[in-house]
C-alpha cells in the first residue's frame, strides 16, 4: 500500500497513536487534550487506539487508518512502561506504511527514557517530554526543532535536549476539552470497553502532591520525566464542561486524583447543583484519604446509583502501618481508621458499593520476616472484612515497578537505560525472569531476599489466593479458629512439592492435596484444629473437585413423570455443619469458642451452585431417590409433610432433574 507523501497536504495531519498493552487498553487522559489543543491551531488530529481490536487485526486496520487519515505526522503515546512493546510494534507498522514520516512519542516512559530512547530506536525521529501542547504544535506547524521547548532530538548524530521546559498553566489547561470523544477512532468501542472497567477518567489537574515511592506518578517523578515541580489543577467550570461533553457518550466515570480533597468536594457541589448533570454520572473513585461524611453525602447527592454500585479504591500498600508512612513519605491513615472507614462507606451506600483494597508486596524496606508477617496479616485483614459482612475486595500484588520512582532510581545504576529495561522487560513477559508467574510489571524484586524464600513464598500467596477463589470456606473457617498461625503448617505442606518441580507447581498448584496435607498437619498439631477439621477438610476436597470438574450434559429422563429416578450420590456428600452459609456459621464459631453444636447439612453439588438442606429435610424429602423412584410417587409421598413448601420443592426438582443429580435407571 502506497502512502501519499505528507508535502501534498497543506497543513498538518496528526495521528496519535495510543500504544498497545496487555496490561492496559485505556488511553492516558493527556491525548485528548492535546488533539484539542491541536484541533485550536488548525492541525486535525485523531487517536488510533490498537488495543481495541484484536492483535491479528491491528496491523490491516491501522493501514487503513493511515491510508484514509493521510497523517503528516504520527506519534505513540508511551505513558505507562507497560506499553513500550507496543510502542515499537505499532512504530513498525508506520514504517512500513511509510518509512519516511516524522514520528514523535511522548508519555511519563517515553519522556523518562528519552535520550536512551532516541539512541536504541532509529526509527523515531523526537521525543516530547513532559507537556506536550505547545512543543507538538510547533513541530507540526514547522518550528526549528533547536528552538521548541520540551524536545528532545538528533541534529547532526548527536541526541540533544531542548535547553528550555514548557509547563502549562491552569488558565492554558482550562481551555482545552479532555472529554471531546470526536477525536477518537471508533470511541464507541472505547466507551464499551472501558465501562466493563472503572469508566471514562476526568482529568482534574496534571502533577502530583504526593511523594510514594513507589509510584511513576509521584512528585518526585513528575520532576524526573516532566520537569514539573507543583500541580496544576483546572477549574471547577473547565471540569464542568468536560462532564457536559461526556454526558452524551457515558454514565461511566473514574476519578484518582485527590491532590486537593476541596477541589474535589467543591465539583461534587457543583455537578449536585447542574440539573443536566446531578444523578447522570456513575463515579468510581480512588481515594488518597479517608472519605468524612460531607465527602460521602456531597457524592450522593452528585452521582447515580443506579446504573451500577460504585467503585471505591484504596490503596494502603502494607498493612503495617509504619512502614506504610515510609513508603509513601508522608502522614496517611492507619489499618484501623481504614477499616472504620470502610464500614462507615458502606452504611453510606447502603451496602450497594464496591470497596477495593490493594495491598502490594516486594517493597524494598521489608525483610523475608517481613513479607512473611504481611501475608498472614493480609488475609486476616480479608478475613476481618467478610466476618463484618463488608462489601470488599481485596487483592495483594506484586508490586509494579515504575520506572521515575524513587524505587527504581535506587536500584539501578544505569536507571535510564531504555536498553537494559527492555531486556528485563522481554524477560518477564516470557516468564524468564523469576521462576514463578507474576501479576504485575514486577522488573525488580529487591536482591536483600534470598531466592529460595521468594519461591516458597510466591507458592505460599499462590495457594493461598486459589483456595480463596475455589473454596473459601476451610480458609476463613480456620481463620476465625486460630488466626494466622496455620499459615506456617500451610507453608510446611507446600515446601516438599516444590522440590524440582517448581515450574509444575505454579502452573498448576495442586490445591487438593495441599488442603489434605494441611489436615492432617493440623490434626497432629499442639493445639488440634477444630473438632471439625476432617470434616471441613473433606467439604474444601470436595467443592475443588467438583469446581474443576468439566461440566457433564446430564442424560434425558424421557419423560420425568413416569421414568425411575434415582439421585446420582456423587453429586451429594453429608457433613457436620452448613459451612457454605459461611457469615452465620462464622458467627456461630465466635459464640461457642469453635465448638458450635452438631448441624447435620447435606450439600448438592450443581452445575453453578451448591445447594444445602438441613439433614433433617433431606431425610424426609430426596433421600426417598436413594432408591429408584417416580415424580408421582414421590410426590405422592412428600406432599403429605407439612414442614416443605411444595412450591419451592417443585422448583428444586425440576433443577435436579436439568442438571442430572437426579438421573433416570435404565
Amino acid at each position: 500500500m502506497t502512502a501519499t507523501p505528507p508535502e501534498m497536504y497543506p497543513a498538518a495531519r496528526f495521528l496519535l497513536i495510543n500504544c498497545a498493552s496487555p496490561y492496559f487498553f485505556y488511553i492516558p487522559m493527556g491525548c485528548f487534550g492535546l488533539c484539542d489543543a491541536l484541533s485550536r491551531q488548525g492541525i486535525v488530529a485523531r487517536i488510533f487506539n490498537p488495543a481495541l481490536y484484536p492483535e491479528a487485526e491491528v496491523p490491516k486496520r491501522l493501514q487503513a487508518v493511515l491510508t484514509e487519515f493521510a497523517p503528516t505526522h504520527v506519534g505513540f503515546a508511551c505513558h505507562w512502561q507497560e506499553t513500550v512493546h507496543g510502542l515499537l510494534a505499532a512504530l513498525t507498522m508506520v514504517r512500513e506504511w511509510n518509512p519516511t514520516i516524522p514520528t514523535l512519542a511522548g508519555g511519563f516512559t517515553a519522556s523518562y527514557f528519552a535520550e536512551d530512547l532516541l539512541r536504541a530506536v532509529p526509527a523515531l525521529d523526537w521525543v516530547v517530554t513532559g507537556d506536550p501542547e505547545q512543543p507538538v504544535a510547533q513541530l507540526l506547524q514547522g518550528r526549528t526543532p533547536a528552538e521548541i521547548a520540551n524536545l528532545v532530538r538528533r541534529e547532526q548524530g548527536v541526541i540533544r535536549r531542548s535547553e528550555r521546559t514548557w509547563l502549562i498553566g491552569q488558565q492554558q489547561l482550562d481551555q482545552l476539552a479532555f472529554g471531546d470523544c470526536s477525536y477518537l477512532i471508533d470511541a464507541e468501542l472505547y466507551i464499551e470497553k472501558i465501562n466493563t472497567k472503572l469508566g471514562f477518567p476526568l482529568l482534574l489537574g496534571r502533577g502530583c502532591a504526593f511523594d510514594c515511592a513507589y509510584c511513576g506518578g509521584s512528585r518526585h517523578a513528575f520532576r524526573l520525566h516532566s520537569g514539573r515541580t507543583r500541580p496544576v489543577t483546572r477549574s471547577i467550570a473547565a471540569i464542568l464542561a468536560d462532564l457536559h461533553r461526556l454526558a452524551p457518550w457515558t454514565r461511566m466515570l473514574y476519578i484518582c486524583y485527590e491532590n486537593d480533597l476541596a477541589l474535589v468536594k467543591h465539583l461534587f457541589k457543583a455537578i449536585a447543583g447542574d440539573p443536566r448533570l446531578r444523578g447522570h454520572f456513575v463515579l468510581h473513585y480512588g481515594a488518597w484519604h479517608l472519605l468524612d461524611a460531607e465527602f460521602l453525602a456531597l457524592y450522593r447527592q452528585a452521582f447515580a446509583s443506579d446504573l451500577a454500585s460504585p467503585i471505591i479504591e484504596f490503596s494502603p500498600e502494607v498493612t503495617d502501618d509504619r512502614q506504610r508512612a515510609a513508603i509513601k513519605r508522608g502522614v496517611t491513615y492507619n489499618l484501623a481508621e481504614l477499616s472504620a472507614n470502610i464500614r462507615t462507606i458502606a452504611k453510606a451506600f447502603d451496602g450497594q458499593v464496591r470497596i477495593e483494597v490493594f495491598f502490594s508486596r516486594y517493597h524494598p524496606l521489608l525483610s523475608a520476616a517481613d513479607l512473611s508477617q504481611e501475608a498472614g496479616a493480609v488475609f486476616l485483614f480479608v478475613h476481618q472484612m467478610v466476618r463484618q459482612g463488608l462489601p470488599v475486595q481485596v487483592g495483594n500484588d506484586h508490586l509494579s515497578t515504575d520506572v521515575a520512582s524513587r524505587y527504581w532510581e535506587e536500584s539501578r545504576s544505569q536507571s535510564r537505560d531504555f536498553s537494559e529495561f527492555m531486556a528485563r522487560k522481554t524477560l518477564l513477559d516470557q516468564g524468564r525472569l523469576y521462576p514463578f508467574p507474576v501479576d504485575n510489571l514486577c522488573l525488580l524484586i529487591p536482591d536483600h531476599l534470598d531466592p529460595r524464600f521468594l519461591v516458597r513464598h510466591e507458592a505460599l500467596l499462590l495457594v493461598l489466593s486459589r483456595l480463596l477463589y475455589w473454596c473459601r470456606e476451610p480458609l476463613h473457617i480456620l481463620l476465625a479458629c486460630q488466626g494466622d498461625q496455620w499459615l506456617d503448617h500451610l507453608a510446611a505442606v507446600i515446601e516438599p512439592l516444590l522440590t524440582d518441580q517448581a515450574a509444575a507447581f505454579f502452573a498448576e498448584p495442586p490445591l487438593a492435596a495441599v488442603l489434605e496435607g494441611l489436615g492432617r498437619r493440623l490434626a497432629a498439631s499442639d493445639p488440634p484444629g477444630p473438632p471439625f477439621l476432617a470434616d471441613l477438610i473433606r467439604f474444601g476436597v470436595k467443592k475443588l473437585a467438583w469446581s474443576s470438574r468439566p461440566a457433564d450434559v446430564p442424560p434425558s429422563p424421557g419423560d420425568p413423570v413416569q421414568a425411575c429416578l434415582k439421585l446420582d450420590q456423587e453429586r451429594i456428600t453429608i457433613h457436620e455443619h452448613d459451612y457454605l452459609d459461611l457469615p452465620a456459621f462464622l458467627q456461630r464459631l465466635a459464640e461457642c469458642n469453635c465448638h458450635p453444636p452438631y448441624q447435620r447439612t447435606v450439600c448438592l453439588f450443581l452445575a453453578r451452585e451448591i445447594v444445602t438442606m438441613p439433614h433433617a429435610v433431606y431425610r424426609d424429602s430426596l433421600r426417598r431417590f436413594e432408591q429408584p423412584s417416580t415424580l408421582e410417587a414421590y410426590r405422592r409421598a412428600v406432599g403429605q409433610l407439612t414442614h416443605i413448601d411444595p412450591e419451592q420443592h417443585d422448583l428444586l426438582l425440576a433443577r435436579l432433574l436439568e442438571e442430572g443429580v437426579l438421573l433416570p435407571v435404565p
